[in-house]
């Protein structure tokens, strides 16, 4: 496996899992995200990918909480086409928030099996 894959990988799951293309139940996820976020006030929403934990779905909207499900089923075959070996990966999350300057951002966070994080803002 090639770690320089780690960072487009995972940049291109939380592009999807926040894109126009995501629509359930009648609106876009990321609507929903997006209005979490702000409630929140410069809080992160943390959707955690690697390590799955079902404990932080339950603060999402129901909408929210059954994309959050549905994409995790489809990981491991998202990562094995681009050829990321889930074990090399420690942490895997997509990170939303309104930061000082108003602006809402979304970011793509991994850490490898060799401590090392790989960053990517999807949009801001």
């Amino acid at each position: 496996m090639k770690y320089k894959l780690i960072r487009s990988m995972a940049h291109n799951w939380s592009h999807s899992f926040m894109s126009e293309m995501n629509y359930v139940d009648g609106a876009f996820v990321y609507e929903d995200v997006y209005r979490l976020a702000r409630e929140r006030r410069g809080e992160k929403v943390i959707i955690n990918w690697i390590p799955a934990d079902g404990e932080d779905s339950r603060e999402f909207p129901p909408r929210v909480q059954k994309c959050v499900d549905a994409y995790r089923a489809g990981l491991a075959e998202h990562l094995r086409r681009h050829h990321v070996d889930a074990s090399a990966l420690k942490v895997f999350r997509t990170e939303v928030y309104v930061a000082e300057n108003f602006r809402m951002y979304v970011r793509t966070f991994v850490v490898d099996d060799r401590d090392k994080e790989h960053v990517a803002f999807v949009w801001s």
